[in-house]
């Protein structure tokens, strides 16, 4: 694997290095003591694995992971920190482990035989369109969704895009006055098992209690029209998730914000 490690401390690569030298599992390493040159080498190097030390100037391992992420989902991320493992849920960034200083040789093989386990996401296209109704498109094939709820479900995170929902807006605007939560849930791993089975479970992310969608790996006429991209409002032409439109205030709200970009543009 290529490995990288990164810390603003140069006397901690030395440890690095030694302690990782044994491992057969690299076959490169590189170090760095800015996050900004390592972020240049992942642009323009293939990357495995990336340890990352948490407290850094000018963009903390935190922002860095983030960073790393958007250029490559499947580079492993793991957390150089005195921080416990249970703080990892607050940092919104998908790593697979941490590190805790002081470690040693054999607590980093633990972390990158973890990491050799961990099966690559297809790099895949998708695109979904909603105008004028709901169609996602995995490598220039529609996505089967199956039952009504779960292509409700997910037009809905789309239309949410970055902001997303949590379970409670989910069920307020796909199943107003019931009182379960379990169609939710239901509808949820439903979904979830689709989109793995087609590889693209990166297509949903969650954050704490709120999912939303990964905008950065999808080509979408409704991203595009909020962006004021001038080919996507010219090839508008009044309809978004027309069969949902007389079904749901969130479709219906959705529209109106989009008939007012297209008459600002005139």
């Amino acid at each position: 694997m290529n490995v990288i490690y990164v810390d603003d401390e140069k006397l901690q690569h030395t440890n690095f290095r030694l302690s990782i030298e044994e491992s057969t599992r690299v076959d490169s390493l590189e170090t760095f003591d800015s996050s900004v040159e390592a972020l240049k080498w992942v642009e323009t190097h293939p990357v495995d694995v990336a340890f990352l030390d948490i407290e850094m100037p000018v963009m903390n391992g935190i922002e860095l992971a983030k960073r790393i992420k958007k250029e490559d989902e499947n580079i492993r991320i793991i957390f150089v920190t005195a921080y416990e493992q249970y703080a990892l849920q607050a940092f919104g960034v998908d790593a697979i482990g941490y590190l805790l200083k002081p470690y040693s040789g054999e607590d980093i093989e633990k972390q990158l035989r973890k990491a050799s386990y961990i099966r690559e996401i297809p790099k895949v296209q998708i695109r979904i369109q909603t105008m004028p109704d709901f169609l996602v498109e995995v490598d220039g094939k529609p996505l089967m969704l199956g039952r009504t709820k779960q292509e409700e479900l997910l037009a809905l995170l789309v239309d949410r895009g970055e902001v997303g929902i949590n379970k409670q807006d989910a069920i307020d605007s796909l199943w107003q006055g019931y009182s379960s939560d379990s169609i939710y849930w239901t509808t949820a791993s439903r979904l979830k098992k689709i989109l793995e089975d087609a590889g693209i479970s990166n297509l949903i992310l969650t954050k704490g209690q709120v999912k939303y969608i990964n905008t950065e790996i999808v080509e979408c006429d409704l991203y595009r029209m909020q962006a004021k991209d001038a080919a996507a409002i010219c090839n508008y032409q009044g309809k978004y998730l027309e069969k949902y439109r007389d079904q749901f205030e969130w479709v219906q709200r959705r529209w109106e914000q989009l008939e007012e970009i297209k008459r600002s543009v005139r």
